[in-house]
């Protein structure tokens, strides 16, 4: 039998990032009166031994995963496109190497918690949209 398959699951008004498969157990959640949380689950890929990875996309969206226009995973690279301006977030098992955001080098956060971001300002040339590259050495 193969794995089963990996999300990354975001909690958006927690802050919070998961990691589940179908045979997890359930995750706990308490919702206080007056309040919501949206749940964003963004399948993780597997790339080379080590390295899993998974766009969240837009945190300040409530659809943050409709912020992502476009994915492509190379050997020791992702591309996103993403439309909007804002926070981006990505659960990423290791630090990329790099990062380029519309062919130039920028920085970006990673913590051992597999949180990947960056700042996305919104370019108006481009109809607000963002290419992302993560550069890995898988």
């Amino acid at each position: 039998m193969g794995e089963a398959a990996e999300y990354a699951v975001y909690f958006s008004e927690a802050e919070k990032l998961a990691v589940t498969t179908c045979n997890s157990d359930a995750i706990p959640i308490t919702i206080q009166p007056s309040t919501f949380e949206i749940f964003s689950f963004v399948p993780i890929k597997k790339l080379g031994r080590a390295l899993k990875f998974a766009p969240i996309g837009l945190t300040n969206m409530f659809n943050s995963g409709g912020t992502i226009q476009g994915l492509v995973y190379n050997k020791t690279s992702v591309e996103i496109e993403v439309k909007g301006g804002g926070n981006f977030l990505a659960y990423s098992s290791m630090s990329p190497k790099k990062c380029f955001l519309n062919g130039a080098e920028v920085g970006f956060n990673w913590s051992e918690n597999y949180k990947l971001g960056l700042y996305l300002p919104w370019i108006e040339e481009s109809g607000g949209i963002s290419c992302v590259t993560f550069v890995f050495l898988v």
